[in-house]
């Protein structure tokens, strides 16, 4: 949620809550002045609680957001390991709840489960699915992968192999403390300064640029303060100009 939206939630609050209690008290013929200063205090306490809801749901938002970027790169980083580093990964992280046995790479097996590690940047299909269903082994099958398509999921209820999907690779490995510390694939600090920059000087900018000096310029022939109006006014149009001109695709 945007601080502007907040303030604005809030103010709206504020204002519909102390104009209905003002009603109600003048109602009830209470004093003009003791009803207006009840009316502030009830917009007050309302606008309070608005605002501590919504910074509640705003932090929630959050950290769902956070969670979903991290689980992205997780299965990126994931992909764009090596078949050794994946099982090496993927041992440690097991061995912290039950031991565990490698039976070959990206093939590992507990007293009860035998793995499958599937990471590539394309979803398990079908074909990837009667592979595994070809291995001979009294174990649960449970094949961990980013996505499997609809296709592939059916077979495996077919075939009895248990699928655990990015989120629930996500939420185990994070649960015990085995997220990586640096992604395969993340942006560097370096890279995204560029990226900002570039997006900055955007050609798509110039459009708000001008709006915006224009709404300012427009400003200025009504206040009793114009210059103020006139110098950013000027700038923000020397933006649109120049990142119009100048400005990357």
């Amino acid at each position: 949620m945007k601080k502007s939206a907040f303030i604005s939630d809030v103010f709206f609050a504020f204002f519909i809550s102390s104009l209905f209690t003002l009603c109600f008290f003048r109602y009830l013929r209470i004093a003009f002045a003791l009803s207006l200063t009840l009316s502030i205090l009830c917009g007050f306490l309302t606008a309070l609680a608005v605002a501590a809801l919504l910074r509640s749901k705003r932090k929630d938002l959050y950290l769902r957001k956070t969670d979903e970027t991290c689980k992205e790169k997780l299965l990126l980083h994931l992909a764009l390991l090596s078949d050794e580093k994946k099982t090496e990964y993927f041992q440690t992280a097991l061995a912290l709840t039950e031991p565990v046995g490698r039976f070959a790479k990206l093939r590992l097996f507990t007293t009860k489960e035998f793995y499958f590690l599937h990471f590539t940047l394309s979803p398990v299909n079908a074909d990837d699915v009667a592979k595994y269903a070809r291995w001979k082994t009294r174990k649960q099958k449970v094949l961990c992968c980013s996505h499997v398509d609809e296709a592939a999921n059916m077979l495996c209820e077919r075939l009895g192999i248990r699928v655990k999907t990015g989120e629930q690779i996500y939420a185990f490995l994070k649960e015990n403390e085995q997220l990586p510390q640096s992604f395969l694939g993340d942006e560097t600090a370096d890279k995204k300064r560029k990226r900002r920059f570039r997006l900055w000087l955007s050609k798509r900018n110039a459009k708000g640029f001008a709006t915006g000096g224009s709404l300012v310029l427009v400003t200025s022939l009504i206040t009793p303060f114009p210059y103020y109006y006139l110098v950013f006014g000027g700038l923000l149009l020397i933006a649109a100009i120049c990142t119009r001109i100048f400005g990357y695709e």
